[in-house]
């Protein structure tokens, strides 16, 4: 399993439940999606530095690409999150087990 980990600071960080439910909307339709979870941040620390997380898990590096040139996801984040984000920092990770 692939995960694609992406943290959101927001510009409005009273936005972040609207863009949880975006972010959920606009990616669960993804067939090659296997896995979504969306999280706020749940400590003072993660709230400092980060708004919104999204965890993607895919099965192969394969599927990883197609998800992240699909129309689907382009339009989410290049689209919708783009404008609402002061920053944005992704990373894919193998997980094991």
């Amino acid at each position: 399993m692939i995960e694609r980990i992406i943290l959101f600071k927001l510009n409005d960080p009273a936005t972040r439940d609207e863009c949880a439910a975006l972010t959920v909307a606009a990616l669960d339709k993804i067939d090659a999606i296997e896995e979504l979870s969306v999280g706020l941040p749940a400590d003072p620390s993660a709230e400092k530095s980060w708004d919104l997380s999204l965890v993607i898990g895919v099965a192969n590096l394969a599927l990883l690409d197609q998800v992240l040139e699909s129309a689907a996801f382009t339009a989410y984040l290049d689209g919708a999150m783009k404008d609402r984000c002061a920053v944005i920092k992704a990373w894919s990770f193998e997980r094991l087990g």
